[in-house]
Protein backbone atom coordinates (compact mmCIF):
# COMPACT_ATOMS: atom_id res chain seq x y z
CA UNK A 1 0.00 0.00 0.00
CA UNK A 2 1.04 3.03 -0.99
CA UNK A 3 2.35 5.79 2.11
CA UNK A 4 0.78 8.87 0.33
CA UNK A 5 -2.80 9.73 1.94
CA UNK A 6 -5.06 11.13 -0.68
CA UNK A 7 -8.40 13.29 0.75
CA UNK A 8 -10.93 14.13 -1.65
CA UNK A 9 -11.74 18.18 -0.58
CA UNK A 10 -14.38 21.00 -1.17
CA UNK A 11 -12.95 23.55 1.10
CA UNK A 12 -17.00 24.32 1.03
CA UNK A 13 -18.00 21.37 2.68
CA UNK A 14 -18.28 21.30 6.53
CA UNK A 15 -16.91 18.42 7.67
CA UNK A 16 -14.48 18.30 4.87
CA UNK A 17 -12.85 21.24 6.02
CA UNK A 18 -12.60 19.29 9.52
CA UNK A 19 -10.84 16.57 8.24
CA UNK A 20 -8.51 18.82 6.11
CA UNK A 21 -7.71 20.93 8.76
CA UNK A 22 -6.88 18.16 11.16
CA UNK A 23 -4.04 17.12 8.84
CA UNK A 24 -2.98 20.38 9.18
CA UNK A 25 -2.87 21.09 12.90
CA UNK A 26 -1.55 17.28 13.29
CA UNK A 27 1.38 17.67 10.40
CA UNK A 28 0.29 14.58 8.53
CA UNK A 29 1.41 14.88 5.01
CA UNK A 30 -1.68 14.29 2.93
CA UNK A 31 -2.19 14.41 -1.10
CA UNK A 32 -5.49 16.78 -1.85
CA UNK A 33 -7.38 16.86 -3.97
CA UNK A 34 -10.15 19.01 -4.80
CA UNK A 35 -13.43 17.75 -5.28
CA UNK A 36 -16.03 20.52 -6.17
CA UNK A 37 -19.30 19.49 -5.22
CA UNK A 38 -20.68 22.78 -7.04
CA UNK A 39 -19.30 21.48 -10.49
CA UNK A 40 -20.57 17.55 -9.85
CA UNK A 41 -17.16 16.03 -9.05
CA UNK A 42 -18.49 14.08 -6.48
CA UNK A 43 -20.67 12.10 -8.86
CA UNK A 44 -18.05 11.28 -11.83
CA UNK A 45 -17.29 8.09 -12.37
CA UNK A 46 -13.67 8.53 -10.72
CA UNK A 47 -15.36 9.46 -7.32
CA UNK A 48 -17.80 6.89 -7.08
CA UNK A 49 -14.89 4.25 -7.25
CA UNK A 50 -13.66 5.96 -3.71
CA UNK A 51 -17.05 7.23 -2.11
CA UNK A 52 -19.93 5.18 -3.98
CA UNK A 53 -22.56 6.78 -1.85
CA UNK A 54 -21.04 10.56 -3.31
CA UNK A 55 -20.22 12.21 -0.50
CA UNK A 56 -16.73 14.57 0.67
CA UNK A 57 -15.00 14.09 2.40
CA UNK A 58 -13.52 11.26 0.96
CA UNK A 59 -10.22 9.04 1.62
CA UNK A 60 -8.00 6.96 -0.20
CA UNK A 61 -4.91 4.58 0.74
CA UNK A 62 -3.74 2.59 -1.79
CA UNK A 63 -6.39 0.41 -2.59
CA UNK A 64 -8.10 1.41 1.00
CA UNK A 65 -11.02 3.60 0.69
CA UNK A 66 -12.80 5.45 3.60
CA UNK A 67 -16.19 8.23 3.67
CA UNK A 68 -16.93 9.67 6.82
CA UNK A 69 -15.38 12.76 8.79
CA UNK A 70 -15.28 11.37 11.65
CA UNK A 71 -13.83 7.64 10.54
CA UNK A 72 -11.15 9.25 8.41
CA UNK A 73 -9.74 11.47 11.08
CA UNK A 74 -9.67 8.32 13.31
CA UNK A 75 -7.35 6.52 10.50
CA UNK A 76 -5.38 9.32 9.68
CA UNK A 77 -3.99 9.92 13.72
CA UNK A 78 -4.24 6.07 13.57
CA UNK A 79 -1.49 5.25 10.95
CA UNK A 80 0.32 8.50 12.07
CA UNK A 81 0.82 7.89 15.26
CA UNK A 82 -0.75 10.77 17.34
CA UNK A 83 -4.46 9.76 18.16
CA UNK A 84 -4.13 9.89 21.87
CA UNK A 85 -4.01 14.07 21.34
CA UNK A 86 -7.12 13.88 18.98
CA UNK A 87 -9.40 11.08 19.97
CA UNK A 88 -8.01 10.35 23.85
CA UNK A 89 -5.09 9.14 25.57
CA UNK A 90 -7.19 6.24 27.76
CA UNK A 91 -10.41 4.98 28.00
CA UNK A 92 -12.00 7.69 29.75
CA UNK A 93 -10.47 10.11 27.52
CA UNK A 94 -11.60 8.32 24.63
CA UNK A 95 -15.13 7.72 25.87
CA UNK A 96 -15.66 11.42 26.41
CA UNK A 97 -14.76 12.25 22.44
CA UNK A 98 -16.88 9.82 21.63
CA UNK A 99 -19.30 11.48 23.42
CA UNK A 100 -18.65 14.93 21.65
CA UNK A 101 -18.95 13.09 18.48
CA UNK A 102 -21.58 11.32 18.57
CA UNK A 103 -23.77 14.79 20.14
CA UNK A 104 -22.45 16.61 17.10
CA UNK A 105 -24.18 14.03 14.85
CA UNK A 106 -27.57 13.85 16.60
CA UNK A 107 -27.46 17.50 17.30
CA UNK A 108 -25.19 20.37 15.75
CA UNK A 109 -24.87 18.81 12.66
CA UNK A 110 -28.46 18.37 11.87
CA UNK A 111 -29.60 21.14 14.07
CA UNK A 112 -27.78 23.75 12.60
CA UNK A 113 -26.53 22.37 8.97
CA UNK A 114 -28.81 19.79 7.69
CA UNK A 115 -32.01 21.56 9.20
CA UNK A 116 -31.48 25.17 8.59
CA UNK A 117 -27.95 25.99 6.80
CA UNK A 118 -28.77 23.96 3.81
CA UNK A 119 -32.62 24.53 3.13
CA UNK A 120 -32.52 27.98 4.44
CA UNK A 121 -29.17 29.55 3.68
CA UNK A 122 -26.90 27.70 1.44
CA UNK A 123 -29.42 26.27 -1.55
CA UNK A 124 -31.30 29.14 -2.41
CA UNK A 125 -27.89 30.88 -2.57
CA UNK A 126 -26.22 28.25 -4.87
CA UNK A 127 -29.27 26.93 -6.90
CA UNK A 128 -32.14 29.44 -6.33
CA UNK A 129 -34.31 26.80 -4.28
CA UNK A 130 -37.61 28.48 -2.81
CA UNK A 131 -36.86 29.54 1.26
CA UNK A 132 -38.95 27.50 3.66
CA UNK A 133 -41.69 29.42 5.13
CA UNK A 134 -40.78 32.21 8.16
CA UNK A 135 -42.73 29.81 10.37
CA UNK A 136 -40.49 27.24 9.37
CA UNK A 137 -37.28 29.07 9.78
CA UNK A 138 -38.81 30.37 13.08
CA UNK A 139 -38.86 27.01 14.31
CA UNK A 140 -35.66 26.01 12.77
CA UNK A 141 -33.84 29.24 14.53
CA UNK A 142 -35.08 28.38 18.28
CA UNK A 143 -33.94 24.71 17.29
CA UNK A 144 -30.36 26.11 17.12
CA UNK A 145 -30.71 28.26 20.42
CA UNK A 146 -31.55 25.12 22.46
CA UNK A 147 -29.08 23.57 20.54
CA UNK A 148 -26.47 26.78 21.32
CA UNK A 149 -27.63 27.06 24.95
CA UNK A 150 -26.72 23.24 25.48
CA UNK A 151 -23.43 24.04 23.41
CA UNK A 152 -22.41 26.69 26.03
CA UNK A 153 -23.10 25.16 28.63
CA UNK A 154 -20.85 22.41 27.50
CA UNK A 155 -18.25 24.55 27.18
CA UNK A 156 -18.55 26.38 30.59
CA UNK A 157 -14.89 26.59 32.89
CA UNK A 158 -13.29 25.21 29.54
CA UNK A 159 -11.00 25.70 26.72
CA UNK A 160 -12.61 23.02 24.98
CA UNK A 161 -14.60 20.43 24.81
CA UNK A 162 -12.88 18.13 26.52
CA UNK A 163 -11.80 20.33 28.97
CA UNK A 164 -7.96 21.87 28.47
CA UNK A 165 -6.60 20.17 25.61
CA UNK A 166 -8.10 20.15 22.03
CA UNK A 167 -9.95 17.26 20.24
CA UNK A 168 -10.58 16.22 17.28
CA UNK A 169 -14.34 17.21 18.23
CA UNK A 170 -13.33 20.79 18.34
CA UNK A 171 -12.27 20.80 14.75
CA UNK A 172 -15.53 19.31 13.54
CA UNK A 173 -18.26 21.03 15.87
CA UNK A 174 -16.91 24.98 14.71
CA UNK A 175 -16.12 24.21 11.05
CA UNK A 176 -20.38 23.61 11.35
CA UNK A 177 -20.52 26.66 12.96
CA UNK A 178 -18.50 28.65 10.38
CA UNK A 179 -21.33 27.44 8.26
CA UNK A 180 -23.65 29.94 9.72
CA UNK A 181 -21.56 32.59 8.94
CA UNK A 182 -23.42 33.46 5.57
CA UNK A 183 -26.14 34.36 7.92
CA UNK A 184 -26.54 37.85 7.95
CA UNK A 185 -27.85 37.35 11.47
CA UNK A 186 -24.57 35.35 12.01
CA UNK A 187 -23.28 38.03 15.18
CA UNK A 188 -26.72 38.56 17.02
CA UNK A 189 -27.40 35.31 16.91
CA UNK A 190 -23.57 34.24 18.47
CA UNK A 191 -23.30 36.67 20.46
CA UNK A 192 -25.59 35.14 23.01
CA UNK A 193 -23.07 32.48 23.90
CA UNK A 194 -20.04 33.92 25.35
CA UNK A 195 -18.19 30.80 25.77
CA UNK A 196 -18.98 29.57 22.71
CA UNK A 197 -17.52 33.17 21.30
CA UNK A 198 -14.34 32.62 23.23
CA UNK A 199 -14.15 29.06 22.32
CA UNK A 200 -13.96 29.80 18.60
CA UNK A 201 -11.87 33.03 19.03
CA UNK A 202 -9.06 29.97 20.45
CA UNK A 203 -10.07 27.93 17.16
CA UNK A 204 -9.40 30.29 14.79
CA UNK A 205 -5.69 31.46 16.60
CA UNK A 206 -4.70 27.75 16.00
CA UNK A 207 -1.59 28.05 13.22
CA UNK A 208 -3.91 26.51 10.45
CA UNK A 209 -7.00 27.97 10.88
CA UNK A 210 -6.56 30.64 7.92
CA UNK A 211 -4.97 28.06 5.38
CA UNK A 212 -7.94 25.52 6.02
CA UNK A 213 -10.64 28.64 6.21
CA UNK A 214 -9.33 30.89 3.38
CA UNK A 215 -11.97 29.11 0.44
CA UNK A 216 -14.71 29.30 2.34
CA UNK A 217 -13.98 33.00 4.46
CA UNK A 218 -13.43 33.71 0.86
CA UNK A 219 -16.80 33.56 -0.30
CA UNK A 220 -18.72 33.84 2.27
CA UNK A 221 -19.23 37.95 1.81
CA UNK A 222 -19.77 37.10 -1.57
CA UNK A 223 -23.07 35.09 -0.38
CA UNK A 224 -23.95 37.73 1.89
CA UNK A 225 -23.88 39.73 -0.72
CA UNK A 226 -26.19 38.32 -2.93
CA UNK A 227 -28.99 39.27 -0.15
CA UNK A 228 -30.72 35.86 -0.62
CA UNK A 229 -30.50 36.01 -4.30
CA UNK A 230 -28.38 33.59 -6.64
CA UNK A 231 -26.13 33.93 -9.31
CA UNK A 232 -27.86 31.04 -11.48
CA UNK A 233 -25.50 28.07 -11.26
CA UNK A 234 -23.05 27.10 -8.59
CA UNK A 235 -20.40 26.70 -10.67
CA UNK A 236 -18.84 30.38 -9.68
CA UNK A 237 -17.99 28.71 -6.54
CA UNK A 238 -15.40 26.81 -7.44
CA UNK A 239 -13.86 29.49 -9.66
CA UNK A 240 -14.18 31.42 -6.67
CA UNK A 241 -12.47 29.43 -4.08
CA UNK A 242 -9.89 28.58 -6.68
CA UNK A 243 -8.63 32.07 -7.22
CA UNK A 244 -7.06 31.72 -2.97
CA UNK A 245 -5.80 28.33 -2.64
Amino acid sequence: MSDKITIFHDPTSEPSRAVYWLALEAGIDVEVQYTWLTRGDHVSAEFLKVNPLHQVPAMRHGDFCLSEATAIMNYLTDINGCSEKWFGHDMKSKAVVNKYLSWYHTNLRKVLTLDYFLPTLLMPAYLGFKRPTDADITSKLEAIHTMFSSLDNMLQGKHYLCGDEISSADLLYVSDIFALEIDPNYQQMIEQYPNIVAWIEKLKSLPNYEKCNRAWNHVVPQILALDGGTKGTPEWVKTECEKVL
